[in-house]
């Protein structure tokens, strides 16, 4: 919310001052290294009126712990609020400890989460651990297990040891059904990078491991992989079976996968009838690439009777959905009208009009 990212007045006048020297930062990080307080801290105050987010986060530390001058929560608060302001990770955890604290602010831990998640998808370890445990102990926000195991192993795979053991202690109290979600989501955050580095290896790791229980969204993306040959080998078979687990589960994208494979051969044996399956039910819950290779199959007579009608009223469809497939549907259905007549023409589009209309009620 706006008023969280203003600057006080007094503040905000004294930063609008010629660029701060990042030499000065350098020389108090060194005073305040060697406790030089009294050195550090006006150095500090005078980059951060300068507008330089990492001395300002540093001065509002110095004032947290009264370094140099007397503690002052409120004026650290204003600090960590101008250096937050702009992106600066651990003020963002810092303003976020002081909500939680009630230091310098009135105690407000929905307020402390929204920091500490600013600062979390940045990848800082102590932030992620911070909302893990208001996650996990229900302040600010549901009490959330899948949420507070994932933050917490984020922070453990950026380097919290302690977060290692607060996820331990997690996973014996969460349902088997939490694990497998958790786990999903951890995979997701590796593939993405959300939070942490992107590592595809530890990707799969914790896709695979929620995939071999019946992860639908899991046994997706793992095929995905194996199909792409993101993180481990490329496998076209590992591919088609894992997309036809999912989409067994009702996956439409997984479903509209395994039904590509079985209309090029791919990883399985050519098998056009379960081709044509998997689209016609990917395909029944909107799926647009499934949409335009039923149109494909019926307009080319791949595995099926040619037949123009189906062909133009699957084309129709798919190109209704006004996306980049949508775009090349069009210009087949185009293609197709030239071999079709008026009457045809509008007995598809009639036909298309009444699918989508059905569909939309369901």
């Amino acid at each position: 919310m706006l008023r969280y990212l203003m600057i006080p007045f007094a503040i905000s006048c004294a930063l609008t001052g010629s660029p701060a020297d990042a030499g000065d930062v350098d020389i108090a990080e060194k005073a305040d290294a060697r406790k030089d307080f009294a050195q550090a801290l006006g150095l500090y105050r005078k980059a951060a009126k300068q507008g330089d987010a990492a001395a300002q986060f540093r001065l509002g530390s110095a004032l947290v712990k009264g370094h140099g001058v007397k503690p002052d929560y409120a004026e650290a608060v204003n600090w960590f609020r101008a250096a937050a302001a702009q992106g600066h990770a651990e003020a963002e955890n810092s303003l976020g400890v002081r909500f939680e604290t009630g230091q310098g602010v009135a105690r407000d831990y929905r307020e402390a989460a929204v920091w500490y998640r600013k600062a979390a998808l940045q990848g800082l370890a102590l932030a992620q651990d911070n909302l893990s445990d208001l996650y996990a102990k229900g302040l600010g926000l549901a009490r959330e297990d899948v949420d507070a195991f994932v933050w917490s192993s984020l922070a453990s795979a950026n380097g919290l040891g302690a977060a290692t053991r607060k996820r331990a202690a997690l996973e014996r109290r969460m349902t088997a059904e939490h694990l497998v979600e958790a786990q999903y989501r951890l995979g997701t955050a590796f593939s993405t990078g959300q939070g942490v580095g992107t590592d595809h290896q530890r990707a799969v790791h914790w896709l695979l491991k929620a995939a071999t229980q019946g992860h639908a969204m899991a046994q997706y993306q793992l095929a995905t992989n194996y199909d792409k040959g993101v993180g481990l080998t490329q496998d076209y078979s590992q591919a088609a079976a894992w997309f036809e687990k999912a989409a067994a589960q009702g996956h439409a994208r997984a479903q509209s996968a395994i039904g590509y494979m079985y209309d090029m051969g791919q990883g399985v044996a050519l098998d056009s009838q379960r081709a044509l399956d998997w689209y016609e039910k990917a395909a029944a819950q909107g799926d647009v690439v499934a949409q335009y290779n039923l149109g494909s199959m019926y307009g080319t007579g791949r595995g099926v009777s040619q037949n123009d009608l189906h062909a133009h009223k699957w084309f129709s469809i798919a190109e209704a959905h006004g996306d980049r497939t949508g775009a090349v549907a069009a210009e087949s259905r185009k293609l197709i009208e030239m071999r079709m007549t008026r009457e045809q023409i509008a007995e598809s589009k009639r036909l298309a009009h009444e699918w989508m209309k059905l569909r939309s009620r369901q």
